[in-house]
């Protein structure tokens, strides 16, 4: 069975997904996250035009982050929809918070056209997709009562970080593969932890969406993949990286459990392929220290920098220029 998935980037980050597996005559369509309502309408135009329906069979918002969930509004009132995959805090407390307005309103719309509601906690099935996080316990009694709750200032790639990962390029890199900089234990929002992390396969080959999850999200779904017997760092083919490629949402744990553990240089196989939604004028040093992490464990990493890319495995041939991985030519 053959899948593709495409990536419709929006101008300040984050991305519309848009996943379409099966045979001729039988596909299914997944969309995950919207965008902005620009990157939404090129979603309509790509199910109309391209996947020649106008019926998606499940959408999923991965979390109630506006330049992530406007979008969905435009694809819930321009496209038919199976079913709406959404985290609803109102039923978990009694807290009024941002993001219940955005969720509010997703909900209204399906109300009003038959489309059946459900919350996408860990274990629930989507498709060919699994749910590998947040679970409903640690979402209504951990995530939920530290919604809007500031990160501490310290938390992510600090000067120190930043400094390390830039003695490391300055020594010529190649005799330092063994050492990477990523930051150690940084914090994440809760809203960005909340984030549905979703893990397919198609034949044996590995999907993996992140959206904005961080070290503790990605830790528990990577539990849950074991648990499940899902082999995540051999059958992966395909990642997109957590809050556009952000190195204060990865740990080298959470990668080596993900994608496997780091390869000798002089052995290093390239077996999987990773995406970032960066804007057109996203600065390197960041993305750098997650790509060349990545890098060392066989993953090749893509950019999307105001781009659509598309991956794909046994599915119809489109006439596209090949995108160029980052970092290959260090």
């Amino acid at each position: 069975m053959g899948y593709e998935v495409d990536f419709f980037p929006t101008l300040v980050g984050g991305a519309a997904i848009v996943v379409r597996w099966g045979t001729p005559g039988d596909y299914k369509l997944l969309v995950y996250d919207g965008g902005t309502r620009a990157s939404a309408q090129q979603v309509v135009q790509h199910v109309q035009g391209h996947c020649l329906t106008s019926h998606v069979d499940h959408v999923v918002s991965s979390h109630p982050g506006a330049r992530h969930a406007e979008g969905l509004e435009l694809i819930l009132e321009s496209l038919t929809v199976g079913e709406l995959w959404m985290h609803r805090p109102w039923t978990h407390t009694d807290r009024s918070v941002q993001a219940m307005a955005i969720a509010r309103k997703l909900e209204a719309i399906a109300t009003a056209q038959g489309i059946p509601v459900y919350e996408p906690f860990a274990g629930a099935l989507i498709g060919p997709f699994t749910v590998l996080s947040p679970n409903r316990s640690w979402y209504a009694e951990g995530l939920l009562p530290a919604f809007e709750t500031p990160v501490p200032p310290a938390a992510g790639l600090t000067l120190a970080d930043a400094a390390r990962w830039l003695r490391l390029a300055s020594a010529s890199f190649g005799s330092r593969w063994d050492l990477e900089s990523l930051p150690r234990d940084p914090d994440t929002s809760a809203e960005d932890e909340s984030s549905v992390v979703l893990y397919g396969e198609f034949e044996g080959r590995g999907v993996l969406l992140t959206r904005n999850a961080g070290i503790r999200a990605l830790s528990d779904a990577c539990t849950l993949a074991e648990h499940l017997g899902l082999r995540l760092p051999s059958n992966l083919r395909l990642m997109q990286l957590p809050s556009d490629g952000k190195p204060d949402h990865l740990s080298s744990h959470v990668l080596d459990r993900l994608v496997g553990e780091r390869q000798p240089r002089e052995r290093r196989h390239y077996t999987k392929t990773a995406v970032l939604s960066a804007p057109r004028d996203a600065p390197p040093l960041g993305y750098r220290i997650v790509t060349d992490a990545l890098m060392r464990r066989g993953v090749l990493s893509f950019m999307t920098q105001g781009a659509q890319l598309h991956h794909a495995h046994d599915m119809p041939e489109r006439s596209w220029y090949s995108a160029g991985p980052v970092g290959t030519g260090s």
